[in-house]
């Protein structure tokens, strides 16, 4: 189940997938950031990183290494999901934030 501060925080402010009602389901990015963070020292970092719409835009190239972190414990990677099979969509919203943490 989502907590409504991380929901706030990494899908409604970086995924381009969210849709409100999905409570139960979360991508990898959103575990590893909800379990890792209070959700101030999420939004803290989120901010000292770099402007909100910047980093919603930025998309990365390809970092095998996240993906392997982040996507296996994805609920919606299945075998590949479009932004890690062939860019065919944005990354989710913790992946983008992890990115520039790990960046």
């Amino acid at each position: 189940m989502k907590d409504r501060a991380y929901t706030n925080i990494i899908c409604k402010g970086f995924c381009k997938y969210y849709k409100e009602g999905k409570e139960e389901l979360h991508c990898g990015g959103y575990e590893i950031l909800r379990n890792n963070f209070t959700p101030y020292e999420l939004k803290t970092l989120v901010g000292l990183l770099k402007c909100r719409d910047e980093i919603k835009n930025h998309i990365t190239a390809k970092n095998n290494t996240l993906i392997n972190l982040i996507c296996a414990r994805c609920d919606f990677f299945i075998e590949e999901c479009d932004y890690t099979y062939n860019y065919a969509g944005p990354p989710c919203g913790g992946y983008i934030i992890i990115n520039q943490l790990y960046g």
